[in-house]
């Protein structure tokens, strides 16, 4: 006989895209400290999948121009045309889901299904493995560096040279690497 599974708490974080929350939530909030951001932690909180685009697509919006201009050259991220503006990239990622092309068996592209629906092209499943280098991977998107042609054959490894790790995963659950 197995033990009753434990009762869950209050949920504390989503993690299903790293880096979204810190980036586009509540990053110039004046009441925010290092211990607590009141936009990021109701983010973090929001249970309601229904409720995510339209609690955070326009709050998203205006941050997502403001990373726009960081590699001088404005209007040049993913889904952005001067129709819409930012509101199809927001709206993308204000829905934190991790999201799988069941259809392909190449699986190398974090991210790879949201910028599908942007208009970048690729056939790989998305999703993320545990050597992806998300937080890269995921600035780079919202700058605007990252264009098809441009877009690495697998997320891996470093985009601009940043922050990729340097010790493969173990094979086996929990699949931790050693200390870096």
């Amino acid at each position: 006989m197995f033990p009753a599974p434990p009762a869950l708490g209050t949920q504390v974080d989503r993690m299903g895209r790293p880096a979204i929350n810190t980036a586009l939530t509540g990053t110039f909030d004046p009441t925010c400290t290092k211990a607590t951001c009141p936009a990021k932690d109701a983010y973090n909180a929001n249970s309601s999948q229904a409720s995510w685009v339209g609690d955070y697509q326009k709050n998203m919006e205006a941050y997502l121009g403001i990373y726009d201009g960081l590699d001088d050259t404005c209007g040049n991220q993913p889904g952005f045309t001067a129709a819409t503006g930012y509101a199809t990239l927001a709206g993308v990622l204000a829905n934190d889901v991790l999201w799988l092309n069941t259809a392909s068996a190449t699986c190398q592209q974090y991210l790879s299904v949201e910028l599908a629906a942007l208009g970048v092209p690729n056939t790989d499943c998305g999703g993320r493995t545990l050597t992806e280098n998300t937080l890269d991977l995921t600035y780079n998107i919202l700058a605007g560096t990252l264009t098809p042609a441009t877009l690495p054959a697998t997320s891996g490894p470093a985009v601009n040279g940043s922050t990729a790790a340097t010790k493969a995963p173990s094979t086996t659950f929990p699949y931790l690497a050693a200390p870096q």
